[in-house]
């Protein structure tokens, strides 16, 4: 345990190392595009900041808290923005819409987009009229810039931790199911259809997991804790749809046996009598049908509905 910890808290100070390396770099660079155009830049500023950053990295080296780790990555990148004030008056306006145009590309929510250029985007294209405006402007770009990168980056990580994890429970389920129909107990049918109908509703959860846009971070944790509730839902929805299948509500059959039929054959299975293969796939896959529609209850219930009345 001791091990795994530390490998962690090393994994984690050598990304938090890098990090303020990328932003030292970042700022001295910005120093020498400066220096580049002729302009003259506030050199004991700029020396204040790179101190800052130095003292940083001197303090990341030997933090034993990942916490604090993460502290002293997010002051260096707060210090990392401060090029903004030593950028060219020159590139000002490029600069600002290349980090826009940046953001743009990680497919964060248009509006983020469309309000960062209203707000933003006007100063920096009056550089040349008002360049402390259009300095504060850019620093505003940066931080937008930087707090998207690592939001980004995280939501990547989360959505590929839930498929994963989703991914998993749909092989666990569904080995749990291909069990229960080899078990002698006349429930084995119950366990077999409330395990498939979750198998059913996790496959529904993947195939409606967002791919391109990212979503905000209240909507991010909304989804997460949703993920299970809908498999919950779906799960139960389908056993009771395939309970009024079963009942005879839809009267669907196919080659003259409907699912009640298969429903009473691999029950007597638990008596002695073989369930076939084709009746024990119908058995599993009926049942994920219904978990991967979240509609279906509802047209069942329709249909149950209109035939009382």
């Amino acid at each position: 345990m001791f091990t795994r910890k530390r490998k962690k808290l090393e994994a984690r100070r050598e990304e938090v190392l890098s990090r303020i390396h990328g932003e030292r770099l970042a700022f001295e660079t910005m120093m020498q595009r400066a220096q580049a155009t002729g302009e003259v830049i506030d050199t004991e500023f700029a020396q204040n900041v790179l101190t800052l950053i130095a003292d940083y990295e001197q303090k990341a080296r030997q933090e034993i808290s990942i916490d604090n780790l993460d502290d002293l990555s997010d002051d260096a990148e707060e210090k990392g923005q401060l090029r903004a004030y030593i950028c060219p008056a020159e590139e000002v306006r490029g600069e600002g819409h290349l980090s826009i145009d940046r953001i743009e590309e990680w497919n964060v929510p248009k509006i983020v987009i469309s309000r960062l250029r209203d707000s933003q985007g006007k100063a920096i294209d009056n550089a040349d009229k008002n360049i402390k405006s259009a300095r504060g402007a850019l620093l505003k770009i940066f931080q937008e810039y930087d707090s998207w990168s690592s939001y980004t980056d995280e939501y990547e990580e989360t959505m590929l931790k839930c498929t994963y994890l989703i991914l998993l429970t749909i092989v666990v389920l569904l080995l749990a199911a291909i069990f229960s129909l080899r078990l002698p107990s006349p429930f084995s049918t119950i366990f077999v259809v409330l395990l498939s109908g979750a198998v059913g509703s996790c496959a529904s959860v993947m195939a409606k997991m967002p791919e391109l846009d990212v979503r905000f971070s209240g909507e991010l944790v909304s989804y997460k804790r949703r993920i299970w509730s809908r498999i919950g839902v779906g799960s139960i929805g389908s056993l009771i749809c395939c309970a009024l299948l079963g009942w005879g509500i839809l009267p669907i059959a196919i080659h003259g046996q409907t699912f009640a039929d298969v429903l009473e054959a691999c029950y007597s299975a638990t008596q002695g009598v073989p369930c076939t293969s084709i009746n024990a796939l119908i058995l599993l896959c009926v049942p994920m049908l219904f978990g991967f529609s979240e509609r279906a209850l509802a047209s069942v219930e329709h249909q149950f509905l209109s035939g009382k009345s």
